[in-house]
């Protein structure tokens, strides 16, 4: 049996299907023999079975699994994940995505790297440039790597191994399907819908301090095609996809790379570069957290009655280096949550601040033509009763 195989995750999206197969066929696999399985959940739109049994997969074995009645997405993927049980290696895919040529070449060297880590749950091919959990661009340090980590289980291209895979099965089948609020989760993920899989699996990287190495040029790039949990398609999610061309990767290691993040997409390095105790820190510079854990020392962008042990300049990107390299300013500030002061207000208007320093350049001549076009459209479409 091979160890690695490719499954793709259907349900009703014809289309979809037939484009990501047609990517898949155009992988560099470089001779390797890798199975496909095509895996259908129940729909009754006999078009998406159609395409999966007319593709001609030209490198191994094609299966083309179907069910007998819907088990709906979360316990479809987790059925494609215990596929782990006869390969010890998948890469797993979802119908509205897309693959780079490279794909298989990262994947054979990430799983390579990774085999015997156990901190590393999973291996994502997507790779994130927004956090989702407060509209704001993500943008990883930089270092000597193709990968970083972050405690943040990725759905949109990922490989799994059957080493990583058996310890997170038994800890959801302890778990259930239960998810009570704790303060390490990030809100938004805590209040996705009970069809989520990939919440329980996040809540597991946070709960065992696991991580997900994902790539810095993704090999999965995401269509948000319209579907049973996608209202419409959304190109907000495209990233760059690498382009064909040979290479050794380097990856690294938790211990070798201060390129490490949390569940709400906040460096873990920031400690050790302000010689505090990880376990007294809370990293905040998205806003979403609001030190829910209580922490002593609280680094924020958010003016609190707390006496300012150290301030930072909101300059270097990503926001991290501000503080890595010691940019003096007053936009980021440190506080001991200990000792009370009065809350002093920023120096500039904080929204302000962020938009200008997230989309970089900004002209207000081209946003007020692009609000009054919205604001047009808006009140045209009361006017008439047609769409917004």
């Amino acid at each position: 049996m091979s160890h690695l195989a490719i499954v793709v995750v259907g349900y009703d999206r014809p289309h979809a299907l037939s484009r990501v197969l047609g990517a898949l066929d155009r992988v560099a696999y470089d001779g390797h023999r890798v199975p496909l399985i095509i895996s259908l959940d129940r729909s009754g739109n006999d078009a998406v079975e159609r395409v999966a049994e007319a593709f001609a997969w030209r490198h191994g074995e094609k299966v083309v699994r179907t069910f007998p009645q819907r088990l709906g997405l979360k316990r479809h993927v987790l059925a494609c994940g215990d596929l782990t049980r006869e390969y010890e290696h998948l890469i797993v895919l979802e119908d509205d995505l897309y693959v780079s040529p490279n794909l298989h070449r990262f994947a054979l060297q990430a799983i390579n790297h990774y085999r015997d880590d156990e901190r590393v749950a999973g291996i994502a091919l997507y790779n994130h440039l927004w956090n989702v959990a407060c509209d704001r661009p993500f943008q990883p340090l930089d270092d000597d790597y193709d990968a970083y980590f972050m405690q943040y289980a990725c759905s949109w291209g990922q490989i799994w191994s059957r080493k990583a895979w058996e310890p997170f099965r038994a800890w959801l089948d302890r778990q259930g399907d239960a998810f009570l609020p704790d303060p390490t989760i990030p809100p938004n993920v805590a209040q996705w819908s009970d069809h989520s899989w990939l919440k329980h699996h996040i809540r597991y990287c946070i709960e065992t301090d696991r991580f997900f190495a994902y790539p810095r040029v993704a090999l999965a790039t995401n269509f948000s095609d319209k579907g049973q949990h996608n209202v419409g398609q959304e190109t907000g999610y495209q990233v760059p996809l690498q382009e064909p061309y040979v290479k050794t990767y380097r990856f690294p290691r938790l211990e070798g790379t201060r390129a490490v993040y949390d569940a709400f997409f906040e460096s873990r390095a920031l400690a050790a570069a302000l010689q505090l105790d990880p376990a007294s820190l809370c990293v905040d510079l998205y806003g979403v957290k609001g030190n829910r854990e209580k922490a002593r020392h609280w680094l924020t962008l958010q003016p609190a009655p707390f006496r300012v042990l150290a301030s930072f300049d909101l300059a270097f990107r990503p926001q991290e280096a501000n503080i890595l390299h010691g940019v003096p300013g007053s936009a980021i500030r440190l506080y001991d949550t200990h000792e009370a002061a009065p809350a002093v207000p920023a120096e500039r208007d904080l929204q302000d601040a962020l938009v200008k320093y997230d989309v970089r350049s900004l002209s207000y001549k081209h946003l007020l033509r692009y609000a009054l076009r919205i604001l047009g459209r808006q009140v045209k479409a009361r006017l008439t009763g047609g769409p917004r």
